[in-house]
């Protein structure tokens, strides 16, 4: 990749990778850290894009790194911290507390489902629309869907889940 590509994307797409960082870590200085990381990490990868349109890629690359930084954050949080309300169907996380239990329950989640959690929550996304964006049936994305709400269950409602679960 050349590095006048790799501007034009800050330019057209550094925002919005920022914002999608902010909402998912609730920290501008993370944000800005994890923007950085993530277009280092484009630089390193981009013989892996192979056609594929930069955002949803640039996308794919913070949702994984935030969730690192969430899941190494949710390391040092003690269980009875992670209690709360359970996200409503279909509803995105709104409020900063929201947000932290969203991000916890995403760093307990196999990539797949956070990958669908993701999509679905936080882009608010239908199910349909997601089932397209990940190559998969409807069904499949109900079952994420449902596989994501277990794990939300088990960590809110009855102390930490196992991670990788779900």
């Amino acid at each position: 990749m050349e590095a006048a590509t790799l501007e034009q994307w800050y330019a057209l797409y550094g925002y919005a990778v920022h914002r999608r960082c902010v909402r998912l870590l609730q920290s501008e200085a993370e944000a800005d850290d994890a923007l950085h990381e993530v277009f280092l990490r484009a630089w390193r990868y981009a013989h892996t894009l192979e056609g594929e349109e930069p955002l949803p890629w640039l996308y794919r690359i913070a949702d994984r790194h935030c969730v690192d930084l969430l899941r190494r954050r949710a390391r040092h949080v003690p269980s009875e911290d992670v209690k709360g309300p359970l996200p409503e169907e279909a509803s995105a996380p709104d409020t900063s507390e929201q947000m932290h239990l969203f991000g916890q329950v995403l760093s307990a989640c196999k990539e797949r489902v956070r990958d669908t959690a993701v999509l679905y929550y936080l882009d608010e996304l239908t199910q349909d629309e997601v089932a397209e964006s990940l190559g998969c049936s409807r069904k499949t994305v109900k079952e994420r869907l449902a596989q994501f709400k277990a794990v939300a269950s088990r960590l809110l409602t009855g102390g930490r889940a196992k991670r990788g679960t779900g």
